[in-house]
């Protein structure tokens, strides 16, 4: 296997794939019995070991159902007159002392990758779809539930059919590796194919629900991160555990509490669209170019609500995960040490010392690193700090985030890279002087999403609150200000008007906020605003 980085605190190494590589080259039990010190120490050890803290992890409603079971690690398993290695450990549902026939959540090792989720043989799959369709997809809130269980990780099911058990046909329905976005999507394509009366439907004796991560993949991961990754996925999968249960099948609508506490509400795109009049295509473009480059800056004159929108995204690309969102906001005195890391002093025993402490990006990665789904951070401001002082050698990172090997090796010594899981949103409002601040080398390091005065959201929210103020009155007013400006990155936004109470506040907020704003921008040229002074303004608006 070629050389690729190994996280330090991996609970695997290249031994343990070089060894199953040769296994799967020398299948025999001469071989296993030669090396079953090494497989044990780089293989079993490792796995035995993750499923445990894996169970201890799990909720109690789930382990409520289901019970440690390592009957075949390191099992050798006939196959058609060949042999394979089967390391793998499973929860299986309790009194049941075989797991063979029987549901679990189960990590196998295989040749160059670990595999992990939903496993089970199934009796009558026809029976399994029709108890979920008459039964519990009526239940709007499990509907939703199945609906939104997203899985970050590429996730696949498997049908198995024949009749003798471990024959598995993967080119079934042609589809050996069928993607699945969420579990509600699994349930609709084999009702799909129920109703089709596809003759295979009627033997199928297996299904699996599952994600896979190659070798390379599992090297870059910590064991914290694997064993968290893992649990979640068991979390996200349950819901099928309980379908195929028949008899023990508990009531499904139990698990929706789980879910609740455990995941983050989910915020479609059309909520944002409702209530920022930005068509749901554009926030699917934005949506789009933060994932694929990581790190975004919403860009605008101010009062456009680039915070609140901001805001908005974040809370979409969260939803329906068990990912986090912080927000905080640079200023002119933030340093490299307040948010990469740097020394602080500390009190001691009554003695002052100097200790190097995490600032608030490494603290949020950490936090990241924990989660399965994305977390995003959210720069306000971003360009009112000195930014490539406060970033330093993050720049290297922010560079190429598909590159999961990046590290960075920081003053304390501590091996660093940017969470995968990791998304940047900062706001820059651009009619900040210190926007010169933000090199050509930084830029190329964000895509940036511009956001100018939308009037649609003013009129939207005033019909929304039924306030009965004149917006199309007010919209001709801005727009003629705006127009008068001529810049489109000092434009007069429309958050300043966006309050229930405009009517009575209209006159304090154009004398005491708008006005003062338009005097620095006309500073020099002062009777251009003269038109828009409060006594002028009062009587366009009817007041």
């Amino acid at each position: 296997m070629e050389k690729v980085f190994v996280h330090p605190e991996c609970p695997f190494s290249e031994n343990t794939f070089n060894l199953l590589t040769e296994f799967y080259k020398n299948r025999s039990s001469d071989f296993y019995r030669q090396h079953k010190k090494d497989l044990l120490k780089y293989v079993e050890e490792p796995v035995k070991d993750i499923l445990s803290q894996v169970e201890y992890l799990l909720p109690d409603f789930i382990k409520e159902y289901i019970n440690l079971k390592c009957e075949k690690l390191g099992q050798i398993i006939a196959i058609n007159d060949l042999q394979s290695i089967a390391y793998s450990v499973a929860l299986g549902l309790k009194d049941f002392y075989s797991l063979d026939n029987n549901p679990q959540l189960r990590i196998s090792f295989e040749e160059h990758k670990l595999t992990f989720g939903f496993h089970s043989h199934i009796k009558n799959l026809g029976e399994i779809i029709e108890n979920y369709y008459s039964n519990y997809r009526p239940n709007t809130r499990i509907k939703e539930l199945l609906k939104i269980y997203k899985f970050s990780q590429p996730t696949y099911y498997y049908l198995t059919h024949g009749t003798e058990p471990g024959i598995h046909d993967f080119g079934l329905f042609n589809t050996p590796n069928k993607k699945v976005k969420s579990i509600n999507e699994l349930l609709q394509y084999l009702f799909n194919l129920q109703q089709l009366d596809v003759p295979f439907i009627h033997n199928i004796n297996s299904i699996q629900v599952s994600v896979s991560l190659e070798s390379e993949e599992i090297l870059g991961y910590s064991a914290k991160q694997l064993i968290h990754k893992i649990t979640q996925t068991f979390k996200k999968v349950f819901p099928v555990f309980l379908l195929v249960l028949g008899d023990y099948h508990p009531p499904l609508s139990e698990y929706l509490s789980v879910y609740e506490k455990e995941f983050n509400p989910v915020y479609q795109l059309e909520e944002i669209s409702e209530i920022t009049a930005f068509k749901i295509t554009q926030l699917t473009q934005w949506i789009h170019a933060i994932n694929r480059k990581g790190q975004t800056i919403i860009q605008g004159p101010p009062g456009t609500g680039k915070t609140f929108i901001a805001e908005k995204l974040a809370k979409h690309l969260i939803g329906g995960g068990d990912g986090l969102s912080d927000i905080i906001q640079f200023h002119p005195a933030y340093t490299y040490e307040d948010f990469i890391e740097g020394l602080r002093p500390i009190t001691q025993n009554g003695q002052l010392t100097y200790s190097i402490v995490p600032g608030r990006f490494l603290e949020f990665c950490e936090k990241a690193e924990a989660c399965e789904d994305t977390c995003v951070l959210i720069i306000d401001e971003i360009n009112r700090a000195n930014l490539s002082q406060v970033f330093g050698e993050l720049m290297y990172l922010l560079d190429d985030r598909q590159d999961t090997a990046r590290f960075i090796k920081l003053a304390s010594g501590k091996l660093f890279r940017i969470p995968t899981n990791v998304r940047i949103i900062g706001t820059m409002n651009t009619a900040d002087r210190s926007i010169a601040l933000v090199d050509n080398a930084l830029r190329r390091r964000f895509a940036f999403i511009p956001v100018y005065p939308n009037y649609e959201v003013l009129q939207h929210y005033h019909q929304k609150w039924q306030t009965g103020f004149p917006v199309d009155k007010l919209t001709s007013i801005l727009e003629d200000v705006n127009q008068a400006i001529n810049n489109q990155h000092y434009e007069l936004g429309i958050s300043f008007f966006l309050t229930k109470t405009l009517a009575e506040d209209i006159q304090d907020i154009w004398q005491m906020e708008i006005e003062p704003y338009l005097e620095e921008y006309f500073f020099d040229s002062l009777e251009k605003m003269d038109e828009f002074l409060w006594e002028n303004i009062k009587n366009k608006l009817g007041y």
